[in-house]
């Protein structure tokens, strides 16, 4: 099986190993094999490091494991931790920050430990970041005791990180607000706080020799939670001794939805038991299958760049390729879009004056269609002059003499002599034509002279209006 789809987990423990091998295949994280060491025990004639040896050589050989993509956790006793809140200005220049400060976060000088660190979040202003620290001495002997059997791990960190990295792939974006996880293995027990989505704080203490619920529930309520936010987290027991305590939380009520830790992702071969007892152990090896949230690795930084050579040759092949098929790929379609580019020009090139012949028509026909819509005006928007002249002529008397007619839109004005001028207003009212008739100005007498004598004659000036549908409206 190859190395880039499995990942083995060494998880050490004070009284026991824990060794577990995860693989990926088809997009699923499979547990192929868990095991669970003790160590001191009576009749044991080697130390732990000659323990160590043995138990993971044969399951290397059982599992034709090539020992290269290993991943190690330490007791979190052998470690310190903080959570720090430095100036966003350090970032440019953080591990050297974080190396010339370590004497105010470890009882070690600076010569004496490895760390690592992680950028939690990241305001305008501020870094909250964790920081986890170990003496030199301490891990040397476990990378030694490895190069034994030879092991070069890719990472190393503490079980904690394991059991959170493994919780955050079951979260995924969801993101659990509140949580409390409880890793309660003898002679010690950890709890460690997520708030916000995010690790705050972690607290490693010795186990209860007694009153052990009572005294764990009471930690938990001096670590600064709010009754609050206490109803509205979840609790996670897991560790060596969870599956005594899981009942006993439960029993007690003392603390709110008390369960083992998600691992419904993770398929299991054989079906095993009491997975929440090497929760944590399960989460070591999630680096090498598959991202993770934390990425904390006390691995001095010489010897990861060692373990990073095996995939650097393979992954510069792979990006020359990807160059030199992009290229390619890149120059057909430039060369084809060209090609098409050319034939429309010569097309265009080809067909331009039947084009210009066509643009011609389009504006002879706007034209024509404007004079059209002139003419329709003239012809349907108004009453023709002649109709209305006709109209007068034959409703108005004989004796009645128009010298001027004025048309102004849907109004005329009509100026003439009468013999009674008053009589034409009534007669003008009943024509279908007209309607508004009204006087513009006063009626003078006139004398007109003709043959036969004078004769006396009224000059008027009536104003009148079309009526609505035969004057267009």
């Amino acid at each position: 099986m190859s190395i880039f789809n499995q990942s083995l987990g060494i998880d050490f423990r004070p009284n026991h190993l824990i060794l577990t091998l995860l693989r990926r295949s088809f997009g699923k994280i499979r547990l192929v094999d868990s095991r669970i060491y003790p160590l001191g025990l009576e009749g044991q004639k080697e130390g732990p490091e000659g323990q160590w040896a043995t138990l993971i050589g044969h399951f290397i050989t059982e599992h034709q494991i090539n020992g290269e993509r290993v991943f190690i956790s330490i007791p979190r006793e052998k470690v310190v931790v903080r959570f720090l809140r430095l100036p966003v200005a350090t970032k440019e220049n953080l591990r050297k920050v974080i190396e010339y400060e370590a004497p105010k976060y470890t009882p070690f000088d600076k010569e004496e430990i490895y760390f690592d660190y992680q950028i939690l979040r990241e305001d305008n202003e501020w870094l909250q970041i964790i920081v986890i620290f170990v003496k030199k001495e301490e891990l040397d002997r476990y990378l030694s005791a490895l190069k034994k059997v030879g092991i070069s791990p890719m990472g190393v960190q503490v079980s904690s990180v394991g059991a959170l990295n493994l919780f955050f792939y079951h979260e995924g974006d969801r993101g659990r607000e509140n949580a409390v996880f409880l890793d309660v293995s003898e002679p010690f027990f950890e709890m460690n706080l997520i708030q916000g989505g995010e690790w705050k704080e972690s607290f490693h203490l010795s186990f209860p020799a007694e009153n052990k619920v009572e005294r764990i529930t009471e930690t938990v309520r001096r670590a600064g939670l709010s009754e609050d936010t206490l109803s509205r987290t979840a609790f996670f027991v897991h560790g060596m001794a969870a599956e005594e305590m899981l009942p006993a939380f439960r029993e007690t009520g003392a603390l709110n939805g008390v369960a083992p830790p998600p691992l419904e992702r993770i398929e299991t071969e054989g079906g095993e038991s009491r997975l929440e007892a090497i929760y944590s152990s399960i989460g070591g090896p999630l680096k090498g299958v598959t991202q993770t949230r934390l990425d904390l690795n006390l691995l001095p930084l010489e010897m990861r760049k060692k373990v990073r050579q095996v995939a650097k040759p393979l992954s510069l092949v792979f990006l020359a390729m990807a160059f030199i098929l992009s290229i390619t790929w890149g120059i057909g379609v430039y060369t084809r879009y060209q090609n098409a580019l050319e034939a429309l020009r010569a097309e265009v090139k080809r067909r331009k004056p039947e084009m210009d012949a066509i643009e011609k028509m389009q504006k002879q026909r706007g034209e024509l269609t404007k004079e059209i819509a002139e003419f329709e005006k003239i012809t349907f928007g108004e009453v023709p002059k002649t109709e209305i002249l006709k109209e007068l002529s034959q409703i108005l008397p004989n004796t009645v003499w128009i010298w001027n007619i004025k048309f102004s839109g849907a109004e005329v004005e009509m100026s003439g002599f009468a013999d009674s001028a008053s009589e034409l207003i009534p007669l003008l009212d009943k024509s279908p034509f007209f309607e508004k008739v009204e006087f513009l100005a006063p009626v003078t007498k006139e004398r007109e002279r003709r043959t036969g004598g004078d004769k006396e004659k009224e000059r008027f000036k009536i104003k009148l209006r079309l009526e609505g549908r035969r004057a267009g409206f």
